[in-house]
């Protein structure tokens, strides 16, 4: 659909690890022939930023600089605008060998401890990846006991300590106002948002008890009424995006995407309206 109808959108968002496969053998990563042809025909001259899953930035282990080199390989073919990453952990270890994947975000012990141990992991990044290093808030389903700050001061720590900016997604917070009766304006007013380059929004759906960010559909009204109010407030805005799992595509179909580009639209027009 990209490829016959460029002008639907400005910029690309791609998980760069669709790109590769990643092995225990050498080398440890191969390209996807397949996927790196469709994601260059797809490009035409748009623009693309990097949203990264496979650094687990959040995690205890040390930083895994073989994947964030595999990145900056990819960041030369690509030139992405920017880098960012969820705060969360994806990997944990278990003893000798490859660590786990934990198959869904874990939440970080929101502690000055685990800020002293973030800060040089984002610092390195940033150095090796040459572009801005953006952290993105979490889906939260469990909270980790002994918080001592918010996730929004915690965020505004790490970024006034490395100089890295935040993605806020309003579909997570959403989730977690849902969940975990979180309070999104009160979170939204602690956040630092002259902070804020790019802020996803999307759809979810219920499992169970649960409301999932299963980027499944088009967004609620709340995600919307949260993008409408903090995007005119956040003065480095540069991106909104949409997200959509592609095995539900075609449950929201052409014109239903079509539909959510353009409420995307009109609330950047109207950010643009409201500049001096």
């Amino acid at each position: 659909m990209l490829i016959a109808n460029p002008d639907m959108v400005d910029v690309i968002s791609v998980v760069p690890e669709t790109l590769w496969h990643e092995s225990d053998g050498s080398p440890r990563y191969r390209w996807i022939e397949g996927a790196v042809q469709l994601f260059e025909e797809s490009l035409n001259c748009i623009p693309v930023v990097f949203h990264g899953i496979g650094l687990s930035i959040g995690s205890g282990l040390p930083l895994d600089i073989g994947h964030l080199d595999q990145v900056a390989a990819a960041a030369e073919r690509y030139h992405p605008l920017w880098y960012s990453e969820h705060l969360a952990a994806f990997k944990v270890g278990c003893g000798p060998g490859r660590p786990a994947h934990s198959g869904v975000g874990l939440p970080v012990p929101l502690d000055r401890q685990t800020l002293r141990q973030l800060v040089p992991k984002v610092a390195t990044a940033t150095a090796r990846l040459r572009m801005p290093v953006l952290l993105e808030n979490s889906a939260i389903y469990v909270e980790v006991p002994g918080a001592e700050m918010s996730e929004a001061q915690f965020l505004n720590r790490l970024c006034d300590e490395t100089g890295s900016y935040v993605l806020l997604d309003l579909h997570n917070l959403m989730t977690n106002e849902v969940n975990l009766s979180w309070d999104a304006d009160r979170y939204l007013g602690e956040l630092d948002l002259s902070r804020v380059k790019e802020i996803h929004v999307a759809g979810g759906a219920m499992l169970g008890r649960w409301y999932t960010d299963a980027h499944s559909g088009a967004c609620p009204e709340r995600v919307l009424a949260l993008l409408d109010m903090v995007a005119p407030a956040a003065p480095a805005l540069r991106l909104i995006t949409f997200e959509l799992h592609e095995s539900h595509f075609r449950k929201l179909g052409p014109s239903g995407l079509e539909a959510e580009l353009s409420r995307l639209r009109a609330s950047i027009d109207k950010v643009a309206s409201d500049l001096p």
